[in-house]
């Protein structure tokens, strides 16, 4: 008769998975792919990088040497203008349209079914846009400084890159806001339109005075305007109303931002 005898063997219990990506290497890898996104995207590139250039070598270029009636360059304070203008075309792309485009292709479904954390997802777009932001105006200074001759001391420019780099926030999450909730066949349209309104309306291409009394008007509702006021000020010195124009940008982020992730919950709530 034959015995049979079953061995049993000990083996190690498997490891509880985690749920969790490991942040700093998650968030520079998505860094790294929104910055290979947009240099790879030619009419990105050009939006964002090469029409801010091209307009202040065609509206700046014939002005720099004149000066506003408080003696400050104008040169300066078309650079201010249209490093605004830039800020909201990378806003207006990066995101309203970037998002938008993710939603349709299910690139957001995906990320919702890995590991990695959702705010991981928003704060990677927003560290790219911020330093491409800031490499898009170092361009344009770099063309005005060379082709015009405007010149600003190192801790002026520093400080006007600085505040607009932080004024940039709210237009990130208008960006977000439009990516979430416009159908995303209509995002471009409305991304379009927003951009081209936001930049007449602020001034950034025409004085406020040259405008129509509605333009006029309509500007202090903009976040563009505080954008562009607080450069200006900086630019001209005369920073007195500054607090103001910071705390209508602070309110425009949070009223944007919650209306992206408004957007976004009813996004996750259909299944998109």
């Amino acid at each position: 008769m034959t015995q049979t005898t079953t061995q049993t063997l000990n083996l190690p219990a498997p490891a509880a998975a985690t749920r969790q990506a490991a942040p700093l290497p998650a968030l520079g890898q998505l860094v790294l792919s929104e910055l290979r996104r947009m240099v790879r995207n030619p009419m990105f590139f050009i939006g964002t990088v090469g029409f801010p250039i091209l307009w202040f070598a065609l509206f700046g270029l014939p002005n720099v040497n004149e000066q506003l009636p408080d003696g400050t360059n104008v040169g300066r304070y078309i650079l201010v203008s249209f490093g605004t203008y830039s800020l909201l075309t990378l806003a207006m792309y990066s995101f309203g349209l970037a998002v938008a485009a993710e939603r349709t292709g299910g690139w957001l479904r995906l990320l919702r079914a890995s590991p990695m954390p959702a705010p991981l997802y928003f704060l990677g777009k927003v560290v790219a846009a911020l330093t491409f932001s800031a490499f898009s105006l170092t361009m344009l200074y770099t063309f005005a400084h060379f082709a015009g001759g405007v010149t600003l001391p190192p801790v002026l420019a520093l400080t006007i890159l600085g505040k607009l780099l932080l004024g940039c926030v709210p237009l990130i999450a208008l960006g977000f806001m439009i990516g979430f909730l416009i159908n995303p066949t209509a995002a471009n349209v409305i991304a379009n339109v927003v951009s081209v309104l936001m930049s007449f309306a602020s001034g950034l291409f025409v004085p406020l005075n040259g405008l129509p009394d509605v333009m006029q008007k309509l500007a202090p509702y903009l976040p563009t305007y505080h954008l562009a006021q607080v450069g200006w000020g900086t630019v001209t010195g005369n920073t007195s109303g500054e607090p103001m124009h910071w705390l209508s940008l602070a309110l425009y982020a949070l009223v944007f931002g919650a209306l992206a992730i408004w957007g976004l919950k009813k996004d996750e709530a259909r299944g998109l």
